[in-house]
């Protein structure tokens, strides 16, 4: 009998770092810094970053009969601990996608992080930030046509490089548009986007060497989305959001984009507002049954990381 319970005792361990070993070893990126994790003696996972010079680190420590579940203790070192309030953190996986998920004392969705096999956090944070972008805009107002792509941003069918400006590793919102390589450019500089409901808008900015930073001078142009049969914010069916980027957005806008996922399966809405804007658009098709409305794993996880921001507006 002593055998049987000291064999079962082992099992369980080493079940338990099994899950745990899922975690360490990956690259783990929150939004702006990418985690290394390393599994400790006592099964806790030490998540250790560096920032500009300065470390960040905490524990994830097992929390006793939860599968999956952790706590968040400060690291061994006194390093920054930027996960101190958080309550507790779900590892989840499915397929491809690999996430640990920070919720707050509401037991709302408030970060993520995910597996990555990049170590380059700026690089990441540049590509899901363009994700929001990519698409087709005009301006009748100021006779523009943009068309917004990976490698190129094309101006009434010229096209120009561009670089998304960065400062301490993170993403400023910020986009300079190089000259033209053939003809005239009349977005060459440096542009704030603010997304909106309708597209974009591009502010002109400056930098400011007595400030450290861009000041808008005055210029701003409103681009409108052309949309295709893939709604105003395909991104959200298709990259792992962060609340960094998602904060940018008011809060109406949020709630259109959290409820445009569900439209793109057919949702059948309650809400007047929200009947009337998706009614107009000529991709949405109502289903029989929102029974038949099964969100992705990514889209899950979009929705209730959108609806936690929105809630925070």
């Amino acid at each position: 009998m002593r055998k049987s319970v000291i064999t079962t005792i082992i099992l369980c361990l080493c079940a338990i770092l099994g899950v745990q070993a899922q975690i360490a070893g990956g690259n783990w990126y929150n939004g702006w810094l990418v985690y290394s994790a390393e599994l400790q003696n006592n099964g806790s996972i030490l998540m250790n970053a560096m920032a500009e010079g300065e470390e960040h680190e905490f524990m994830l420590v097992p929390v006793a009969g939860k599968k999956d579940t952790y706590r968040v203790t400060d690291g061994p070192n006194g390093y920054i601990d930027e996960y101190h309030m958080t309550p507790h953190v779900r590892h989840l996986k499915q397929g491809k996608l690999d996430v640990l998920c920070f919720y707050n004392d509401k037991n709302q969705l408030e970060k993520m992080m995910s597996n990555e096999l990049d170590w380059d956090a700026q690089a990441i944070s540049k590509k899901r930030w363009l994700g929001h972008f990519y698409g087709n805009y005009t301006s009748a107002k100021d006779d523009l046509r943009m068309s917004w792509g990976a490698y190129d941003i094309t101006v009434n069918n010229v096209a120009s490089d561009f670089e998304v400006v960065t400062f301490n590793g993170l993403v400023t919102g910020n986009v300079t548009i190089a000259p033209a390589k053939d003809g005239t450019n009349r977005l060459e500089g440096t542009w704030e986007v603010e997304p909106t409901l309708e597209g974009i808008i591009l502010h002109r900015v400056t930098y400011k060497q007595e400030e450290y930073w861009w000041v808008r001078d005055g210029i701003d142009i409103s681009l409108k989305r052309t949309l295709y049969d893939d709604g105003r914010f395909p991104f959200t069916s298709q990259i792992l959001l962060n609340s960094q980027p998602l904060s940018k957005y008011d809060k109406k806008t949020l709630r259109i984009m959290r409820n445009e996922i569900l439209a793109r399966h057919g949702y059948r809405f309650q809400s007047k507002d929200l009947q009337e804007y998706f009614g107009k658009q000529s991709w949405y098709h109502p289903v029989t049954s929102n029974n038949q409305v099964k969100p992705t794993f990514l889209e899950q996880l979009n929705i209730d990381l959108i609806k936690s921001v929105e809630n925070s507006k």
